[in-house]
């Protein structure tokens, strides 16, 4: 008797922003082999199309901190959620999480410190997906556990 893999994703529809093209293809992959769709921008300009076009449809905002073009991971994310506030957001740096502490883009976002597993990546989109949005549970994950951002 064979038993289905279970896949973490669902139908749920992720704005990928990253402009490292290596870590873009490799993240857009491990999220798409888990079941979910994938939208990737490289840079603002891309991400504010592709949010023009998609928008409504997407559920979780993925995007690292500091990206090119006069623009940042945060400043988008406050410019998706005027428009779609119960948008889940997670971001991402090699910088640690102090590089976003008390800003307010944060107070509904997660943060992913860089490098990630491909567990990690996966946990920590589950889980902010899962999340109530009305709570102002902010959370970076390390390989085993989720702890608060510090203020």
């Amino acid at each position: 008797m064979t038993t289905a893999i279970k896949r973490p994703g669902g139908p749920e529809t992720i704005l990928l922003i990253e402009d490292d093209p290596v870590v873009l293809e490799m993240v857009s992959e491990i999220l798409r082999q888990s079941g979910y769709m994938v939208l990737t921008a490289a840079s603002a300009p891309q991400a504010l199309k592709t949010w023009e076009k998609f928008g409504r449809l997407i559920d979780l905002l993925l995007t690292d901190v500091l990206i090119p073009c006069r623009s940042t991971g945060l400043e988008l994310a406050r410019k998706f959620q005027q428009s779609k506030p119960k948008l889940k957001i997670v971001f991402t740096s090699g910088f640690g999480p102090e590089i976003c502490a008390g800003d307010p883009a944060m107070a509904s976002g997660w943060f992913l410190p860089k490098p990630f597993s491909q567990a990690a990546l996966l946990r920590i989109i589950s889980n902010c997906l899962k999340a109530d949005v009305s709570s102002s549970e902010t959370c970076h994950l390390t390989e085993s556990e989720l702890y608060p951002l510090p203020n």
